[in-house]
């Protein structure tokens, strides 16, 4: 049985000061208003998969479009972009293990902002020192580091002593065919391209098959004499393939979805929800996704309707900030979602 979180808390990580996430599943679906960091609770338990990885901050900023060989960028990792709040990062396992993550700088004077007379910034990053455990306990046993070498480029020191257990996927809001023809050109070597296929079919029984030919991928539906381009499915086909082909092409334990509806027709959304939850049922993998797309929360309630055990797999957590009490997260089940939905009361701010 795979190792999954059950709580995460944040601290001190980008637009957080302070956020406890609770009674986590095996599907997580974080909503919230425009800007209230659904996207950084993601790439925090990213993170914390990875801990062992000193390359793990360069790569949560390449994925937000980020120039990935920067390692100053990692300012934008401290909460207020102010290097005295220290990030830590949290999580409490099924296995009873804690996975705990903390970061912190090393600057020097930047003499190319000085000779601009630009007066700001002019402290960069040039080392960025991690340290993390699988205990709460007093100090770290394990550290890593990055560093900008003499010629320029990254250089990363890894603590030999830490074996990392899980494998951790990050997809990004993507509609981009080429990386489904990639990753399913990858299955289709190994051997793994079935498992893509049987989910699909649950999708929508039209599909038969999928082929990877040297142009792209290709659809084969029933009733249709030839292959039918991915391009030419819908958006919901092509999500769809996009997503599974990346979950399939190794043994992840978690993977994290960022804007799960984005391309798709609202009409797609109940059929996506059905094979999602049945792929991560029957595989063991712990999903966290974000939207902020009603039709998406109700194809979702529909697909829980349909079946007591998804129900129980899911949970959906607002994520607000409050006047009184900061940043907070409300937990919505099943009942409490279909209550919400029902009555029209609006769970997305």
């Amino acid at each position: 049985m795979s190792n999954h979180f059950k709580e995460i808390t944040i601290t001190n990580f980008r637009g957080f000061d302070s956020l406890d996430i609770n009674n986590l599943r095996k599907l997580n679906v974080f909503v919230g208003a425009n800007n209230v960091g659904k996207t950084s609770i993601l790439e925090a338990a990213f993170m914390l998969s990875g801990m062992s990885n000193p390359l793990i901050s360069n790569r949560v900023n390449y994925l937000r479009g980020v120039i990935f060989n920067n390692i100053d960028n990692s300012r934008y990792l401290f909460h207020n972009v102010d290097f005295n709040n220290k990030p830590l990062l949290k999580g409490v396992m099924t296995n009873k293990e804690m996975r705990r993550l903390t970061f912190s700088p090393i600057t020097a004077y930047d003499e190319t902002n000085a000779s601009t007379g630009n007066s700001t910034n002019q402290s960069v990053i040039k080392q960025l020192n991690f340290d993390f455990d699988k205990e709460d306990e007093k100090g770290f046993a394990y550290h890593s580091k990055i560093i900008v070498g003499k010629d320029g480029n990254l250089q990363q020191e890894t603590d030999n002593n830490y074996n990392e257990s899980l494998n951790a996927l990050f997809i990004p809001v993507d509609k981009n065919d080429t990386n489904a023809t990639t990753h399913f050109s990858t299955l289709v070597k190994r051997n793994r391209k079935q498992i893509v296929i049987n989910a699909l079919h649950d999708f929508d029984p039209a599909i038969e098959s999928v082929e990877a030919l040297p142009d792209g991928l290709y659809l084969r539906i029933k009733g249709l004499k030839e292959l039918l381009p991915i391009s030419m499915a819908g958006d919901g086909a092509r999500r769809m393939i996009n997503i599974l082909s990346t979950i399939t092409s190794e043994d992840f334990n978690i993977v994290f979805i960022d804007e799960i509806d984005n391309g798709m027709h609202y009409s797609a959304h109940k059929l996506i929800w059905k094979t999602i939850l049945r792929f991560i049922q029957v595989h063991d993998i712990q999903l966290f996704v974000t939207t902020h797309n009603l039709d998406c929360l109700m194809g979702l309630e529909n697909a829980m309707y349909e079946s007591k055990d998804l129900q129980n797999l899911t949970n959906v957590y607002n994520v607000a900030k409050t006047k009184q009490r900061g940043f907070q997260v409300y937990r919505y089940g099943y009942n409490e979602l279909k209550e919400a939905i029902d009555n029209e009361i609006e769970i997305r701010r």
